[in-house]
């Protein structure tokens, strides 16, 4: 299970001297047009190429986490028959994630979008947390980057030949998902939801982002499915109870936003209202969002012993160790402050995370003063990990700069199936949390043998 994704060069490297400088050409000729429309927050710099992996890396790298899946399912069902069961186990307020249906069975219905967030270490893959709902963001841009820099090597004698590609696209997958999960049949009318304000870029420019969406409203044509892009303050009842965008009723919803932290308001009541009534569907139920909470992750290791031998060397080997911060653990957590990192359980976006050996021994205990006040805080294994040797041009004096960055690896599963990854890395100077926020930047993926 766990063959080809150990690295001791990267793919990248791997390929001839000749091919990297094609590569390299062509991203710096065509790099404006390649990032034309991403959100993005870094107005500074550009990578010139895409991270790669191999066919085989990226097979076996998906594998594994498909199956990591599966177990935090199994770990959760183990604890708890429902989603108000599971809600109440991991400490969740009530209310705190919208559009929960307390009733719901845990079931296999909540894997049908993964998105594990991935760091190398000495080569081998280490899934730090895994994410599992719909709202999973960059599909859409990951798809295109990694696209438009496939279609900026046509032509170029030296790339002939030379197999290069990008994964299946994440886009066209949830789609088919979507379609094939909810029974939904051909012409289906689905609203893509997002709300004004959001931490995604241009959600304060609602007309602009439904335009830079509107590729991939015509991609869902592919899956027999009729879409438009809409915030969810846009939103209404029809007489009937049905929900409506336009005055057209929606057949089915697929959320661009985390179902926590959701304005209220019109919009919401309608969503919730028609989901409650059963007259609109949603990608994915918002239960999908509770197997991210990293709680689960101290759980696996609780339930370590249970598992199949293979399971317990796939959890070993890619899992870092994880538990829950109580009183009990705080001494052994403060003399452990260079091998953990401490993190809030159920938040994203690496909100309040604490790196042990990048801050001072008094902020590390004050940290750990506060997460036990608070609660609902866990201390994960610090992952060292392997920097990727990028190029990137400064956008402004078009100067080229080679650097080693932190980055991260997301490969999407949507319907259990690889569907293309969402790279984020860090730009020249900056520090070594790979956050958009922070002015990180984004790309797709690409393959070769």
């Amino acid at each position: 299970m766990t063959a080809g994704i150990e690295q001791t060069t990267s793919a990248w490297e791997r390929l001839p001297a000749a091919v990297r400088t094609a590569m390299l050409a062509r991203g710096k000729e065509n790099w404006a047009t390649i990032y034309a429309g991403v959100a993005t927050h870094n107005k500074v710099w550009r990578p010139l190429r895409p991270p790669m992996l191999t066919f085989a890396e990226y097979g076996a790298m998906t594998a594994f986490c498909d199956r990591l899946a599966e177990l935090i399912l199994q770990s959760c069902r183990r604890r708890a028959r429902t989603v108000g069961d599971l809600r109440r186990l991991l400490g969740v307020p009530p209310g705190y994630i919208e559009f929960l249906d307390e009733e719901e069975v845990l079931s296999e219905d909540l894997l049908l979008a993964i998105r594990p967030d991935i760091l190398l270490s000495d080569g081998v893959a280490r899934v730090v947390e895994c994410n599992i709902d719909s709202a999973l963001g960059g599909a859409f841009d990951s798809d295109g980057i990694a696209e438009r820099f496939v279609a900026s090597y046509a032509g170029d004698p030296v790339l002939e030949g030379v197999r290069i590609e990008p994964p299946p696209s994440a886009v066209d997958a949830r789609y088919f998902a979507m379609r094939d999960s909810l029974g939904l049949s051909e012409g289906a009318k689905v609203g893509l939801l997002f709300h004004m304000g959001g931490d995604y870029p241009d959600t304060q420019d609602p007309e602009k982002l439904i335009a830079l969406l509107q590729p991939v409203c015509d991609r869902a044509k592919r899956a027999g499915l009729d879409v438009v892009v809409r915030p969810m303050e846009w939103l209404d009842l029809d007489d009937e109870g049905r929900l409506c965008a336009d005055g057209a009723p929606l057949d089915a919803v697929l959320r661009l936003f985390i179902p926590q932290d959701v304005p209220q308001g019109r919009g919401t009541d309608a969503l919730s209202s028609a989901l409650r009534d059963g007259t609109v569907r949603m990608f994915t139920s918002s239960a999908a969002w509770l197997l991210g909470n990293k709680t689960i992750f101290a759980w696996l290791w609780h339930d370590i012993d249970l598992m199949t031998p293979t399971d317990a060397d796939l959890l070993r080997r890619h899992v870092p160790h994880t538990s829950v911060l109580t009183p009990a653990g705080l001494a052994d957590a403060e003399s452990a402050q260079a091998e953990l990192v401490l993190k809030p359980a159920g938040t994203y976006g690496g909100a309040g995370v604490v790196v042990g050996p990048e801050v001072s021994p008094e902020v590390w205990r004050a940290s750990l003063a506060t997460a036990l006040a608070t609660g609902g805080q866990v201390l994960q294994e610090y992952v060292a990990a392997d920097r990727l040797s990028m190029h990137f041009v400064e956008m402004e004096t078009g100067e080229v700069v080679e650097t080693e960055v932190p980055y991260c690896i997301a490969p999407y599963l949507f319907g259990r199936q690889p569907a293309g990854a969402y790279l984020r890395f860090q730009v020249p100077g900056a520090g070594s949390v790979v956050n958009l926020g922070q002015g990180a930047l984004t790309s797709g993926l690409l393959l070769t043998e």
